[in-house]
């Protein structure tokens, strides 16, 4: 489904729900009325692969949420002449790197020392925040939240200071 953009999803789904009568999507029910369906647009993407590759890709999927949400704690020591201070930082144990992810990807070992690291976080940070403003803006601005914060924290994490959120 990686394939269709955003636009081309709410129309599938509009539309499926628009024959069947349905006022709810529900998964289950989509796949086994779109089962049926061999000339529907969607049908290959969930369709063309055989059943043992399906079950396969599931797996893979199984395992990427395995790893997904894992955390390290890092202690960051600074020294300033006689006076330590010691900052303890959370970071996921693992990431997927983006630029590798067509290639087939993976998770590595997160290193907090490492910059190109620290740099692909900040960009994934930036771009789910990013996510989550498309997605909630309009019910925090209703009760009278400014995300404008946000927004400026989107930018700093993506180092697109000029450009505006969702582009």
């Amino acid at each position: 489904m990686a394939n269709f953009s955003k636009k081309t999803k709410q129309r599938i789904i509009d539309d499926y729900l628009q024959q069947t009568g349905a006022n709810m999507f529900v998964p289950a029910d989509f796949v086994d009325w779109l089962a049926g369906q061999p000339q529907h647009e969607a049908y290959p993407a969930f369709y063309e692969m055989d059943d043992a590759e399906a079950a396969r890709q599931f797996r893979i999927q199984m395992a990427r949420q395995m790893a997904s949400g894992l955390r390290i704690v890092a202690k960051v020591e600074e020294v300033e002449s006689s006076v330590v201070s010691i900052r303890v930082a959370e970071y996921p144990a693992y990431i997927s790197p983006v630029s590798k992810r067509r290639d087939g990807g993976g998770y590595e070992p997160f290193d907090p020392t490492d910059e190109v690291a620290q740099a692909e976080l900040r960009r994934q940070a930036g771009t789910s925040l990013a996510a989550w403003l498309e997605r909630f803006r309009g019910c925090a601005e209703h009760v009278g939240v400014d995300v404008t914060p946000l927004e400026d924290i989107v930018h700093v994490l993506r180092d697109d200071k000029d450009k505006a959120v969702g582009e």
